[in-house]
Formats: structure tokens, sequence, C-alpha cells
């Protein structure tokens, strides 16, 4: 291409030509006459050819013309083919995904919503790290999105609301049985429990009901910082623990757990998809974001694994 030439008048030639005279083009184009006989002309000065034969009927390429018209056509067309594959590949759903979570909730929702993804986009994949719950994990850089439970952290970051979470008592029916069904709150405190730590301070056992709050006082027997392990000793009969709803979906419905005291529960607790403002035009990151947000609710339910009958251990 002569170095000189400049794309606008090319595509203006194309557009007469295709028109087969400067008033139907500037019509077709919505371009001022003169703005296209303007280029037209700037084009031939250019190339030193003439393109058209004027005449009144029109204009008629001529066999310069029709030469370049030929060659312009498929400049234009791999212009074409170029942006579709760069669209493409922009809104391709493959590849790696890095996601971060914290272990108070990250398996149970990440866990869930990587196999839904994994399942109906087979080209993407998955590198997924979680993290003890007292590191601020805004401070590792290195990820896509991840998990945050609480307050929305204050940063550069971009946060959205996948949805809420609650807490209750939790324990076995043989326990109940053993220290009868609490009716009120203070009944609690004669029962064993399993105090979950975070940041190396005891989760308070806070419940909600009558428009007041109240705080739950158990017998300490197990000190843990991992809810699954909380859940372990609940669902042995050992202690109670206080735990998230949708975590124990699937023992309660088995007769596992039952609920202490179900009409009191924690207020609602905030959980946040977080992602770096870099990402937020990335279709695998958009996606990921985007599915947290619509399915939280079926996904903490459903973490999508079967349980087994239980296996006491003799």
């Amino acid at each position: 291409m002569h170095e000189n030439v400049e794309l606008k008048d090319i595509s203006g030639f194309i557009q007469i030509a295709r028109a087969g005279s400067l008033t139907r083009a500037a019509r077709e184009t919505n371009i001022p006459k003169a703005t296209l006989s303007h280029s037209l002309r700037r084009l031939e000065d250019t190339l030193e050819v003439e393109l058209f034969t004027r005449s009144v009927r029109g204009l008629t390429l001529t066999d310069a013309g029709k030469a370049y018209l030929d060659n312009c056509k498929r400049i234009f067309h791999s212009c074409e083919v170029a942006a579709s594959a760069a669209q493409r590949a922009h809104s391709s759903v493959s590849g790696r995904i890095r996601i971060a979570a914290s272990n108070e909730f990250g398996t149970s929702i990440l866990g869930a919503a990587t196999l839904f993804l994994a399942q109906e986009h087979p080209g993407l994949d998955f590198e997924v790290r979680m993290y003890p719950s007292d590191i601020l994990l805004t401070d590792y850089p290195d990820f896509d999105c991840l998990i945050s439970v609480g307050t929305a952290p204050d940063s550069s970051y971009l946060c959205r609301k996948m949805g809420t979470v609650s807490y209750g008592i939790y324990g076995s029916q043989e326990l109940v049985e053993s220290f009868g069904m609490p009716s009120k709150i203070e009944d609690v405190k004669k029962m064993p429990g399993v105090e979950y730590s975070r940041s190396g301070l005891p989760e308070e056992w806070s419940l909600q009901g009558c428009n007041c709050e109240q705080s739950a006082k158990y017998t300490k027997r197990f000190s843990v910082h991992d809810y699954w392990m909380a859940k372990y000793y609940a669902v042995s009969g050992v202690a109670l623990a206080y735990l998230p709803n949708f975590f124990v979906h699937y023992e309660v419905d088995q007769g596992s757990l039952v609920h202490i005291l179900p009409e009191l529960c924690s207020s609602e607790i905030s959980v946040w998809v977080i992602y770096p403002m870099s990402r937020h035009k990335n279709p695998r990151v958009k996606l990921m974001v985007d599915t947290l947000c619509s399915k939280f609710e079926e996904f903490i339910l459903h973490p999508g694994y079967s349980l087994v009958p239980q296996v006491r251990l003799k």
C-alpha cells in the first residue's frame, strides 16, 4: 500500500464503487457527498491513476479501478477476519481461572461453583487456593477473584455481593437425648461445645430473637479453626457447634444434626466476590463472577457432593 494512502479513502472508494454514484454512496453511508468526492480525488491523486470514468449516468470503474477494487476487497476482508478473531479470543471462555477464598466457606462455595463451570465449559481449568481466615486475601494480588465473608474490604478492588448467610447452633440427636433439648438460650450453657477461633479470637455464638441479640454460652470441649472439623464433632455426637445454616443442610435433612433453638439465628452476614479492576473485562472472570452471584443460593445448598451413610467408629 502506498505510504500516503489513507484507509478512510479506500473505504470511501469501495462504497462509491458498490453504489455506482457519489449521490447513492452518500445516501447509503450517511457521509456528505462533498466529503466522498474529496476523498476519491485525494486517493486518485495519491495513486496517480484514474479509478472512475465520469459521465452523466454516473461513475464507471476503469481497468485500474477494477484491479484496485479487487485487491482492496481482500484487504478489508482480511481486516474483518482479524477483527472477528480478536473478538472471539476476547469472548472465549477457555483457559485458567485463579480463585482464592478463606477456609470459612471457600470449600463449599468454590467447590460447587467450579464443578458447575467445569461441566458447562470444558475449556476452563481452575486453580483454587484456600487461606486461613485471619489472612487478608487482598494482600495477595495473584488471583482473578476471591470470596470474602463479612464487611467488604475497603480497597481498590471491585466487589459484588453474592448473598448472605446466617448461623445457628447444631448438635446430634444423641447429644440432645443425653442433655435434653434446650428450650431457652441459657440451657445451652450446660452442654459441651466446639469453639471456633478466627484470627486467634473465639467466635461468639450470637443469636437474635424477640428483637434482641443474645450470646449463647457453652462448656468448651474442643477448640478448632475449621468449620469442617466443628461439624465433624457435632455429627459425632460429642459437642454442639455454631455453624452456618447452609453448611449443615444435608446433615439436618438426613437426621445427623438437629437445629438447637431453631427460632433463633445470627444476623445475616454478607458474602462478596472481589476481583481486581484489571480483570473486569476478562470473559473468564466475568463468567465466574456472574455465576457466583446468580447461583449463590444453589451452590451453598447443593455443593455437588453426595453424602454416604455414616459409619460409627467402634
